[in-house]
């Protein structure tokens, strides 16, 4: 049989929840169906088969949280080297591939196995290749136990998959097929549209199946795909059988087989090649299901296509500061730290006093150092309205996950903020973490992605201009070279770098530049007095202070003297880094905006911008 034709050309009754079915199943348990592959292998055999009795003709192997995050607990470093966990990976995907193929070779050899791989857990510690050899090694084990079907279930966008699909592309010919969980409005977690993922699966042409599963009921499913072109691959769509509720403490889900049933008649209908369920569907269903639904030879219905040039180009050009970045010339942003008080008088002030200086762009630290300052974006959406000015706020991946993300990126758009900083953010000092809960659902990449994605959606024809941070002084520099360029890639259009104070950092900006082809805003903050130096120099880890800029201080100077300092220096600095900067990024000292205001117009004196 021609696996891919097959299924290309017949609509196939795929199982059920095998996650939430355990858990009703086997309650006193209490573990991932994934932690028995082996110890209890017994138990998946037996779901399996009853999702086969029930008229299931594909099953998915159980492992689709078979990952280190799962097996270890979260405590992948305490017992184990990597390379042991990753064995120990290994095996458990082998044993889930086993156990689907016991329970076939008992009630249905004819049945067809996919190996599953689910989304692995991430966090902002997290380097992207680590995941990518642990999604390979997943890949390997299934491979290898002999999957003829390699299923990617549940994921919201393409980053691990593309080059995961193609590594399985090059070891055997086998069927590859990626689902994604939508939301009710048929979006991913990543901001991406279903059309656009029935779009970019066919384009990438490593998939032979794209579908949908998981995070809604029929009925939301039903009116996300009805007015689809469903392309030209095959489609899965194996939704939930509704929405959750907490039920004795455990989550639970409304028992619906009829209405659950009468709503997948209708998908069908559509044209789709691949029914079944996902959380909360247990063999009652799929047996009901194959009741209602006659599977066999596919009747795909014709749609009416995507019209003409689908994608839309995000339109950058609108942004004043983004044009005047492809300009000669160098721009100037200042930052301010929100008010800790919720007092903004004073930032007011500072920032009108900058406007009038002639900054192009005033940004807003998101509670730098992982103290309570007011919200960034509230405070840039009240300064951009007060003095008529182009803002910048910070957003950090600390404090909100991605639905508050989310929310705050669309919210910052309906009040007119056009550019953002887009960073990971401080950690949460040790003592406040007993009363602070850092959240970290992205790092600085992840973050530009979702914004990315978000522009292509929503604001395509006024988009969120964004930048990252540099980190010119780690150890590796070459290691902080390919995150900007993966930054890049995500969309980035500059990038803001910690302040400089020494030739070896400027000859460090320099290294950067001959290799990364972007816009470098080069940071510069001025010191006010000896302490202020000696604090910079021994307390702020990632600023290198050299000790002749703290020798220029000495304890008696006046806050005038210590102010003049301080601009000599700031104006040094840009001198060095004339051929190099592509306009600066001033940090205002103690909230000191007319000292900036000094060094700016100094520069305009000197030809530095």
């Amino acid at each position: 049989m021609d696996l891919k034709e097959y299924i290309r050309n017949h609509q196939i009754l795929t199982d059920g929840a095998m996650g939430t079915y355990y858990g009703e199943k086997y309650r006193k348990a209490g573990r991932s169906p994934e932690l028995v592959n082996i110890s209890h292998p017994e138990r998946i055999v037996e779901i399996h088969k009853e999702y086969l009795k029930a008229g299931a003709e594909l099953i998915r192997a159980n492992s689709f949280a078979s990952n280190l995050a799962t097996l270890f607990g979260g405590q992948q470093d305490q017992e184990f080297s990597r390379e042991e966990q990753l064995r120990a990976l290994a095996e458990n995907v082998k044993a889930a591939y086993r156990n689907a193929k016991a329970a076939a070779e008992a009630v249905n050899p004819r049945a067809l196995l996919a190996g599953d791989i689910g989304p692995i857990p991430e966090h902002g510690a997290m380097e992207p290749e680590e995941l990518l050899e642990e999604y390979v090694t997943i890949a390997d084990a299934l491979l290898f136990a002999g999957a003829e079907i390699i299923w990617f279930e549940t994921f919201s966008d393409f980053q691990y998959i593309l080059p995961v699909a193609e590594y399985v592309r090059r070891k055997k010919d086998v069927f590859i097929h990626a689902s994604f969980c939508l939301n009710k409005f048929g979006y991913t977690r990543s901001g991406i549209s279903a059309r656009r993922i029935l779009r970019t699966a066919e384009e990438s042409r490593l998939l032979d199946g794209v579908g949908f599963n998981c995070g809604i009921g029929s009925t939301h499913m039903y009116q996300i795909l009805k007015n689809l072109d469903l392309g030209n691959l095959p489609v899965s769509v194996i939704p939930n059988s509704g929405y959750p509720d907490i039920i004795n403490d455990r989550t639970g889900y409304q028992e619906n087989t009829a209405y659950f049933c009468e709503n997948m008649k209708e998908i069908g209908a559509l044209g789709v090649n691949l029914l079944g369920g996902c959380c909360g569907t247990t063999p009652a269903y799929i047996q009901k299901l194959r009741e209602t639904i006659p599977c066999g030879v596919l009747n795909r219905r014709l749609w009416k296509k995507t019209p003409a040039g689908g994608e839309k180009r995000i339109q950058k050009e609108r942004n004043g500061f983004f044009r005047k970045l492809q300009e000669p010339g160098k721009v100037v942003v200042v930052e301010l730290d929100p008010p800790h008080d919720g007092n903004c008088e004073k930032i007011i002030q500072s920032s009108l006093l900058l406007k009038e200086a002639g900054a192009d762009l005033i940004t807003f630290s998101d509670c730098p150092m992982g103290k309570l300052r007011a919200d960034s974006i509230m405070t840039g959406a009240k300064i951009q309205r007060e003095i008529e000015h182009p803002v910048m706020p910070h957003v950090t991946c600390r404090d909100k996950n991605r639905l508050g993300i989310g929310a705050a990126f669309m919210g910052a758009h309906m009040n007119g903020i056009r550019n953002m900083l887009l960073i990971t953010g401080d950690p949460v000092p040790g003592g406040d973490r007993s009363g602070i809960s850092p959240v970290f659902d992205f790092h600085s990449v992840k973050l530009m992605e979702y914004l990315r994605e978000m522009n292509q959606e929503y604001f395509w024809e006024d988009p969120i201009v964004y930048g990252g941070a540099l980190n010119y002084g780690r150890p590796n520099l070459d290691k902080e070279i390919e995150r900007m360029k993966r930054k890049c890639e995500a969309g980035a259009d500059y990038f803001l770098t910690q302040p400089i104070y020494s030739k070896e950092d400027v000859a460090r900006i320099a290294y950067v530049k001959e290799r990364v082809d972007t816009r470098i805003l080069c940071g510069i903050m001025p010191l006010v007095s000896y302490r202020n130096a000696n604090y910079m120099k021994n307390e702020v880890f990632g600023i290198h202070v050299p000790e002749e800029i703290v020798a220029r201080y000495h304890k008696d100077m006046s806050r005038e003297e210590g102010e003049e300092t301080g601009i000599s220096i700031a104006l040094e600095i840009a001198e060095q880094l004339r051929e190099l900067a592509d306009g600066y990024y001033f940090m205002v000292p103690f909230n000191r905006a007319s000292m900036i205001c000094t060094i700016m117009k100094r520069m305009r004196e000197q030809c530095l911008i």
